[in-house]
């Protein structure tokens, strides 16, 4: 059945949710104890950034945000102290929390290339400390791409140096980049494994670059210290061309605790859609828990 923004609202959002989401879990009975997994979005996905996008996730029924860290300038917008205390307000206004911070800011200014990449990061360490985030995205996407040997070297001891930093303040820098899964394990042995370090995997991104997602995610393993979920070919979990199913059997697998956050389009419009997609996750992995 072709799901519409009216069949949705006329329909109901609760059974409109179950179509996306409990077929998943229908098929199989309930294996327990295998995943604990809390589900947010990226703010641009709720319709736009900053603290109202706290307020849009728990319209929503979402757990967490992942806020963005701000454009290039000297002081980040997520670092100002003005705007943690916005954030902080918040989230005790809606009980959403920050999951983690995005630092898409370094796919135009890269990490391996930007001389104030490194100020930023460690700047946006003490900014999700204060607002309790536990996770950074250092993206290397665009610009940022890490496409030689030596970028990659570059990455890993930037990133080996300010990790413990990270470990220190109870935050992990999650790398996530075009790489495959090996690329990724031999840049993670190149900075030395530090506990502040980890993977950020997004499966759509994989599927998308032609990776096996599911044999990655087992490679990677406890690596994996957030995901993204979205699909390049649908704004709505499950109707692209990701194998979800696939994939929630290796992160379950893997034992994963924590986040999974929406990176996806908005077709029923923002609120509907994340509660959409986020009714299709917890159905995915209903059996898991």
């Amino acid at each position: 059945m072709e799901l519409t923004r009216r069949g949705f609202v006329c329909g109901g959002a609760l059974t409109s949710l179950a179509l996306l989401g409990g077929r998943a879990a229908a098929a199989d009975a309930p294996e327990r104890g295998k995943v604990k997994i809390k589900v947010g979005a990226m703010d641009g996905v709720l319709g736009g950034g900053g603290v109202n996008a706290l307020q849009a996730a728990k319209r929503a029924g979402l757990e967490g945000v992942e806020a963005d860290a701000g454009r290039p300038e000297e002081t980040l917008r997520i670092c100002k102290p003005a705007v943690i205390a916005e954030y902080l307000k918040a989230v005790e206004e809606t009980g959403v929390v920050v999951s983690s911070i995005c630092m898409g800011l370094l796919n135009g200014s890269p990490l391996v290339r930007d001389a104030r990449a490194p100020g930023w990061i460690a700047a946006t360490i003490d900014a999700a400390a204060a607002l309790k985030a536990g996770t950074i995205l250092i993206a290397c996407f665009g610009a940022g791409t890490l496409k030689t040997q030596a970028d990659k070297d570059a990455a890993a001891a930037i990133l080996k140096d300010l990790a413990p930093k990270a470990a220190a303040k109870g935050v992990t820098l999650g790398l996530e980049n075009t790489l495959s899964a090996a690329e990724n394990l031999a840049l993670l042995d190149k900075a030395g494994n530090p506990p502040g370090l980890g993977i950020y995997y997004d499966v759509g991104n994989a599927t998308h670059y032609g990776y096996d997602v599911p044999a990655e995610l087992r490679a990677l393993k406890d690596r994996v210290r957030q995901i993204h979920f979205k699909d390049y070919k649908s704004g709505l979990l499950g109707r692209g061309e990701v194998k979800f199913r696939e994939a929630a059997e290796a992160i379950a697998e893997n034992g994963y605790e924590g986040w999974i956050v929406l990176e996806t389009g908005a077709p029923l419009g923002a609120d509907i859609s994340a509660a959409a997609n986020a009714g299709f996750i917890r159905g995915l992995f209903a059996r898991y828990m």
